[in-house]
């Protein structure tokens, strides 16, 4: 197989073949961090349930309108995607339903040539009009419909059907980011048979992926199980995968110590470096820079979050290294709104010129106190800090009740299950948010697109800058290197300037597993490798 290294100045130098090829990233965060985690390889053995843990219920299955990562897990292995992610490797992108992609010589045409031997769970082919339905559903989804990733295809003008396997896609401009934004783990191939004749993927989960959909008991479990029609010969490995739903993280490490959960999703730094010392080599840590952020999120609808000097108060109120101490226990990067240790990341340097980052604390909460002051709240603000069950967001907003105190910002804990939360946060429903988040791609479309520009499908704050929508049209199409930084380093500074979203630090993430466990590799962002497809036990 040969390997293709796409530059941005490639997409204008002519037609760009790649058959079954992969991408090479440049600025993945795993070279800033330590040596790529160590994955446990061997001779693949049939058979076996891979067992995972969940803090809590998925909302629901339905791949549009969802980003947390409750819904992903249950339904990615049971969907693919035109291209995605190397499980072996993130710094490449490959082809999973695209055995074959091309660039038109000016960047305007990107066409893809799918495989033939495709079906949907039920028995349906899957052909190019699946694909544009899909992403044409992402793009421009009807009255009614939450599309959260819609800005991450803002390029695309049009998706024509060359063939019942060919599927062109017409943007306005060459677009950089394309491919990354395709290659996520949320850029599912849906069935449009299915969708169009009424049913409901919030309900149902009906792919074409290496998994099919099972069971799922509210509280307990989700369960998939193997597709024995799957469309590559022998995979999977796995006879089917289970995630249970333990909200409580004592409870979850009791279960990897026994066993009953082989994969220990989201663990803390302290408990894996507990894990290691107890279970010696029974289990295997993987730690990696994350694409996860903790922030405190203002809805700029309400008073007084609507006035700026409010929200820079508060954002002078946070101590940024204590709360990576605190809450992480040193296990994460302070950063600005690109993923830290990234290739877009400021540097230390110019993070400590930025209101919120200085060594100084006492300045820093004389100058908070001194814009309340001038916002007409020397006397205090009482208000409601809402975030969902789960220890880590619980974490989070105890710690930021207490943060806020401290300039005279009263806070009560508004504690409410997952889905209620959620909607709450997409819909404005609340005052202050303690929400931690990830982003999809260490590139500014997959964030700024969603989090940060006026119609971002997560754009939970509803702050809208005409600037900043600007600058983010500007970057998404240009190609060159050094200009791309500049118009993305405006663009940050301009977002945090208004301050909608405080980001208190960027997460280290761990992943436990049993060395039963092979070929699972802990990606920056996981939620771009959960195909599962590669994945073998061994005996116990």
């Amino acid at each position: 197989m040969d390997k293709v290294i796409i530059g941005r100045r490639d997409f204008l130098r002519g037609t760009m073949a790649v058959s079954a090829a992969a991408f090479c990233l440049p600025g993945s965060a795993f070279a800033e961090d330590a040596a790529k985690p160590q994955v446990l390889g061997g001779t693949p053995q049939k058979g076996g349930i891979l067992t995972f843990n969940y803090q809590s219920d998925p909302p629901n299955f339905d791949p549009l309108s969802n980003s947390t990562s409750r819904t992903l897990y249950s339904i990615a292995p049971c969907y693919n995607s035109l291209v995605m992610y190397d499980p072996k490797d993130p710094t490449k992108i490959i082809g999973d339903l695209a055995k074959s992609w091309d660039f038109a010589p000016d960047g305007r045409k990107l066409t893809f040539k799918i495989i033939e031997n495709a079906k949907f769970h039920d028995g349906v082919p899957l052909t190019a009009a699946d694909v544009k339905f899909s992403f044409d559903l992402v793009r421009n989804p009807p009255e009614g419909v939450v599309s959260v990733r819609k800005s991450a295809l803002s390029a695309v003008q049009d998706i024509n059907i060359l063939d019942d396997y060919t599927i062109e896609f017409v943007l306005n401009a060459p677009s950089p980011s394309l491919l990354t934004n395709l290659a996520t783990g949320w850029m599912l191939v849906l069935p449009k048979h299915f969708v169009e004749g009424g049913g409901d993927l919030k309900k149902t989960v009906l792919g074409s992926g290496p998994f099919k959909f099972k069971n799922y008991q509210t509280g307990v479990s989700v369960e998939l199980e193997r597709n024995p029609d799957y469309h590559i010969p022998d995979k999977p490995y796995l006879d089917g995968i289970t995630y249970y739903i333990v909200p409580d993280p004592s409870t979850v490490y009791s279960y990897f110590r026994t066993g009953q959960i082989l994969v220990y999703e989201s663990l803390q730094g302290e408990d894996s470096r507990r894990a290691e010392k107890e279970f010696g080599d029974k289990i295997l840590i993987q730690g990696t820079p994350s694409y996860g952020f903790s922030s405190l999120v203002f809805n700029v609808s309400k008073a007084p979050w609507d006035d700026v000097r409010v929200r820079k108060a508060l954002n002078l109120a946070i101590d940024r290294r204590e709360a990576l101490k605190v809450l992480r226990q040193n296990d994460g990067y302070l950063g600005g709104l690109m993923p830290a240790q990234g290739k877009w990341a400021q540097s230390d340097e110019q993070l400590a010129k930025l209101p919120g980052f200085a060594a100084d604390r006492e300045a820093d909460l004389a100058a908070a106190r001194q814009l309340l002051k001038e916002a007409g709240h020397e006397g205090g603000i009482s208000t409601k800090l809402m975030t969902k069950r789960g220890a880590s967001y619980e974490a989070l907003a105890i710690f930021l009740i207490d943060q806020l105190s401290k300039v005279g910002v009263n806070a009560t804990l508004d504690l409410q299950e997952d889905a209620v939360a959620y909607d709450n946060l997409t819909t404005q429903k609340f005052e202050l948010g303690a929400w931690e988040q990830t982003v999809n791609a260490d590139d500014p479309d997959a964030v700024f697109g969603e989090l940060y520009t006026c119609k971002g499908g997560r754009n939970f704050s509803g702050l809208c800058n005409a600037k900043i929508d600007e600058l983010f049209a500007q970057q998404t199409s240009e190609l060159d290197e050094a200009k791309r930084h500049e118009l993305v380093k405006a663009m940050e500074l301009a977002a945090m300037e208004d301050a909608g979203r405080v980001i208190l630090f960027w997460r280290k993430s761990f992943l436990g597993q049993s060395r039963r466990v092979h070929d699972l590799l802990r990606h920056p962002q996981m939620d771009n490798n959960r195909r599962m497809q590669e994945v073998w036990l061994s005996e116990a």
